[in-house]
């Protein structure tokens, strides 16, 4: 199947360059018609009596039924049917390689075999059935109705169903491919235990978003990634990788349903958390400029009535991550990250930080 598109695509690039190569030489024969012209009728004919008069002939011969003089010789007759005849093979060819690009194009956009020009995108390496539940959460994000979001899969055709994903077809393991996705001008990107392979296992899942972290890690180690880990004992090899965050799906789904053995309720409580639209969120926020030195304690009531937003922890830079439920005197400095609960996320974002 795949060889058989790439046939069509590469006939169609064939003819598109007959074409161009027809196209220039009719281009070339009009541009040595007006010499010629002029050439046969100079000394007969009274508006022809220049070389600058031959292609002002030219011109008006194009674009009007018949002659723009009346000819007097007979070879000045067989230059003007030549123009005829190339000017309407000239409109012919120029429709003929506006329709192959377009045709072209589309077979490419059809099949994912194009490339994007998105900028700020976010890029999903792989797909799996969790796709459509990351689609639509980047989609529900407050400010994000118009994000871009690129989809680089091995599948042949278009798993995301949706028309506004952007999808193409490509192996996210090779450089080539990132880069027609966009990688080095996207936000962030999310690489997923993909599914396109039907018999591979767990083990074979991992080591290819494995290969495909490494590929995104050593191409553009500046792009924020998150990726979907499978096997929890496969986590260090991940962590060599400098992928920015890592799901390990098994261990979080496992460790939520022990939690919530312990805890009643509690997969409710992170399900309002992490997934919108409506209910409380997580979000992070510049501490406001008079909360600056206060304490942890000091700062719960002031935020709690200005956002309407629970304070629970601050940014760790080195660990990357959060430090959740800090002492009461942890010192609020300038440079802080905190980390909020609230459902007011208009009051929230002058101080949102992404």
């Amino acid at each position: 199947m795949g060889s058989a598109n790439a046939s069509r695509v590469l006939s169609w690039h064939k003819v598109g360059r007959r074409l161009q190569i027809l196209a220039g030489l009719v281009v070339l024969i009009l541009l040595i018609c007006p010499f010629a012209i002029w050439l046969f009728e100079k000394g007969r004919n009274l508006n022809i009596t220049s070389i600058g008069a031959g292609y002002q002939w030219l011109a008006r011969t194009l674009f009007e039924t018949s002659s723009a003089y009346k000819l007097h010789t007979g070879p000045g007759y067989v230059v003007y049917y030549v123009v005829r005849i190339a000017g309407v093979s000239l409109i012919a060819f120029g429709t003929g390689m506006i329709a192959s690009r377009l045709v072209t194009t589309v077979i490419l956009k059809g099949r994912g075999m194009g490339s994007t020009r998105a900028k700020g995108h976010v890029l999903i390496c792989g797909w799996s059935n969790k796709g459509s539940e990351i689609v639509r959460e980047l989609r529900a994000t407050a400010g994000d109705e118009t994000l871009r979001i690129v989809v680089l899969s091995r599948h042949a055709q278009d798993p995301t169903k949706d028309e506004s994903v952007e999808f193409l077809h490509g192996d996210p393991a090779e450089a080539e491919d990132l880069i027609r996705a966009g990688l080095p001008t996207c936000s962030t990107a999310i690489i997923l235990a993909d599914e396109s392979d039907p018999t591979a296992t767990a083990g074979d899942k991992d080591a290819r978003t494995l290969l495909t972290c490494l590929a995104v890690e050593s191409l553009y180690p500046d792009v924020y990634s998150c990726a979907e880990v499978v096997r929890s004992e496969n986590r260090p090899h991940f962590a060599q990788t400098r992928v920015n965050e890592m799901v390990v799906s098994a261990e979080l789904t496992g460790a939520l349903l022990g939690a919530s053995a312990r805890t009643h309720g509690l997969s409710k409580v992170i399900s309002d958390l992490v997934t919108r639209p409506g209910g409380p969120e997580f979000h992070r926020i510049s501490p406001p400029l008079d909360l600056i030195g206060s304490t942890m304690s000091q700062a719960l009531g002031p935020i709690k009535d200005r956002f309407d937003a629970l304070l629970i922890g601050f940014h760790n830079a080195e660990a990357d991550g959060f430090d959740l439920n800090p002492a009461a005197g942890r010192t609020i400095a300038a440079h802080d990250v905190l980390l909020v609960i609230g459902d007011n996320a208009a009051v929230l974002a002058p101080h949102v930080v992404h």
